[in-house]
Parts: C-alpha cells; structure tokens; sequence
C-alpha cells in the first residue's frame, strides 16, 4: 500500500515561506542526500494550486516529469497537461482512488493549507521536515491545525550547512 508522506523544509520556527510566499531563505547543501533517493519512491504529488504556481514561477521545465502531479484547485482555468491533473475532488475520495491505482508513494508537497487538511482527515503516513538553521520570525505556518496528532521519531540527519532531518511515522 502506497505510504503517504509531508516532506517539506521549514526554518526552525516552523515557517514554509515568508509572507509573501517566498522562499528565497531556503538554502542548498551540498552534503544533502536524501531527495534523490526520496523521489525514486514516489508516484504521485499532490499541490495546492499557490504551491504548483510558485514551482511554475521559476522558470523551469516541470521538474517531476516522473510522477503524476495533481493540482488542487477550484480554479476552472486549468486544463490537465502531460502528468498534471487539476482537481477539485474530495482528498478523501482522491486517495482511496490512488490507493487503488498507485503501489508508489504519495508526496503531500503542500502547502500548508492542503498538508493540515490531510492531517486532519487522518491522511498522513510520514511527515519529513528539513529544519533550515534559520529564524524567520513571520511567515506562513507549516501547521495550523488544532488537532492533537501523535508522532514516531524513526530517524534524524544533520548537514553540513546546519540542516537538521526528523523523520517521523504518524500514530493511529
């Protein structure tokens, strides 16, 4: 069965973007070796629409050729190109339809609203956070959600650059 995971970066008060939305902070490390072998695993994004616009924004070919992308938006501007999809369907009934189809993993890549909903909704396997050695002060919260949600620590990493990895399994 398909594991579906949270893996994003954030600084260390628990920011993924500045107001604004940008993420001009985030800082790359060339010891860093998890991501490559990360997305070797994973069949299927799921995004938020500001999420897919702000990978748009950067001026490059679609960087997850690979997987199947869905874009979640309520949007009828878009129309479904190569491997990405635009939904306004159900997460619920998304992901019992990708359990079904999909033996990969399921990369929650955000943003925060969409991460909280599959939260909420008892959706989230693993939750992967690379915690930049940076306070930021003000920005858009990665968890906004009210409610209790109890973890595992299976595995910590540190970097050369400061970054710090927690992975964690979702309880229950």
């Amino acid at each position: 069965m398909s594991r579906k995971i949270v893996y994003i970066a954030t600084s260390l008060d628990s920011f993924i973007a500045r107001k604004n939305g940008d993420i001009d902070w985030l800082e790359e490390d060339p010891s860093y070796d998890y991501y490559n072998e990360f997305i070797k695993n994973v069949e299927v994004i799921l995004m938020g629409a500001t999420t897919y616009e702000k990978v748009m924004s950067f001026g490059i070919d679609w960087p997850y050729p690979e997987q199947t992308s869905y874009v979640f938006t309520h949007k009828k501007d878009h129309a479904d190109e190569r491997n990405i999809k635009f939904t306004d369907e159900d997460i619920i009934s998304l992901v019992e339809k990708l359990q079904t189809e999909t033996t990969g993993d399921i990369w929650i890549m955000g943003g925060s609203d969409l991460i909280n909903q599959f939260l909420r909704k008892g959706l989230v396997d693993e939750i992967v956070i690379g915690i930049q050695p940076i306070i930021l002060g003000e920005g858009i919260p990665l968890f906004t959600q009210p409610d209790e949600i109890r973890l595992e620590l299976t595995k910590v990493s540190s970097y050369d650059k400061g970054m710090i990895q927690v992975h964690y399994n979702v309880i229950g």
